[in-house]
């Protein structure tokens, strides 16, 4: 396969690996948060606004036999829940924050 790796979100996975009407069968996977940081968008009326996604959970999922799961290119298979933090910043207080950044 060449081009981009292939890529499944953990939902539609999820049902691809599920049979019908069933939940998604997962164990609980301890984490750890190595980076977490915002994105920032300049929107049209100058404000500025941060999203973080935060982890919540993290599932192996599971086969119909027990076994833990894998996609379509061999890679271990995780379903998980994330939740948004948000950030409403005026412009000067983006660049002060940004400038103390830089100077860290």
């Amino acid at each position: 396969m060449t081009g981009a790796p292939f890529f499944l979100s953990p939902t539609i996975l999820a049902r691809r690996m599920t049979p019908e009407g069933q939940q998604p069968k997962g164990k609980l996977v301890g984490f750890k948060p190595l980076q977490e940081r915002y994105c920032y968008y300049s929107l049209d009326d100058g404000t500025v606004l941060g999203v973080k996604p935060v982890m919540v959970k993290v599932f192996r999922m599971l086969g119909p036999d027990g076994r833990p799961a894998s996609g379509p290119d061999g890679a271990p298979a995780y379903f998980y829940q994330t939740q948004n933090v948000t950030q409403i910043l005026t412009p000067d207080e983006y660049k002060i924050m940004t400038n103390r950044e830089l100077q860290e």
